[in-house]
């Protein structure tokens, strides 16, 4: 029995929909070329992590260039509601560990802040952090990596996405600001069992850092942007599981309601 060779995926951000042929740069060339050892006539893909997908095949692979010729062009639409994360910014080891599992997971935007308590006030470097996202897509072989935001505090945040609870939103902050003990009511589930409405744009899901929000920051997210308090469960959890814990229960809700 024949073993079904692996269909590599690179990345162009210059595929579109009038493509015919796509060169890969750099990165992309010394991982085809030097890595995968990508030979003329080999069966590929390419996505330029922005909803379009290409089946090709190499036309030519040499240490100068590899060319795919584009035989299929595929497009493929975000589907509602959209599911945005919002972080406070850990530090930065945590948090390209954090935007390449959200990016994997399929979330749609990714908008980090620096709270109060945040571990580190560095620059957030965005560029670095949509290479990893770019990355997640190729494992995951979706069509979208995760767009990138940053802001220098939670207020920001607020303001630039006009963030407020609507019909057309549903914000669910991570507080754990005190112990639970026995039965969780306020689990991510339920929330979203009681408050999802069909016509809903958009899911957001806030997490702060590991020393928890501020008060000022609790009294933004609870009194203007009136988002509703969940919980992760008994135990605190360091941020990346945390986001996954979230993303995991909000991503399979949203999957299910298309089986609906």
């Amino acid at each position: 029995m024949s073993i079904q060779k692996q269909l590599w995926t690179f990345i162009s951000h210059e595929l579109n929909l009038n493509s015919k042929t796509i060169s890969l740069k750099e990165n992309e060339h010394h991982y085809a070329f030097h890595v995968l050892r990508i030979a003329e006539a080999d069966a590929v893909e390419v996505t330029n992590c922005k909803g379009i997908k290409a089946k090709g095949v190499v036309e030519k692979s040499s240490k100068k260039e590899v060319v795919i010729k584009i035989v299929e062009i595929i497009v493929e639409e975000i589907s509602k509601p959209k599911v945005a994360l919002i972080l406070a910014y850990p530090k930065p080891a945590t948090l390209e560990e954090v935007v390449s599992s959200a990016s994997e997971l399929g979330v749609n935007e990714i908008h980090i802040f620096k709270a109060d308590k945040s571990a580190t006030k560095a620059p957030i470097k965005l560029e670095k952090l949509k290479i990893v996202s770019d990355e997640a897509v190729r494992i995951s072989k979706s069509s979208y990596s995760a767009e990138l935001f940053a802001y220098e505090n939670l207020t920001s945040v607020v303001e630039k996405l006009e963030l407020k609870k609507n019909k057309e939103n549903l914000i669910l902050f991570c507080d754990e600001s005190h112990v639970y003990e026995g039965k969780i009511t306020n689990s991510i589930l339920s929330k979203l069992n009681e408050n999802f409405q069909n016509n809903m744009h958009n899911i957001y899901i806030i997490i702060g850092p590991e020393a928890s929000f501020s008060d000022s920051e609790r009294s933004i997210l609870t009194n203007k942007v009136q988002a509703i308090p969940v919980s992760l469960g008994n135990n605190i959890l360091r941020v990346p599981n945390a986001v996954l814990s979230a993303l995991g229960v909000v991503l399979n809700y949203k999957n299910d309601l298309k089986t609906i």
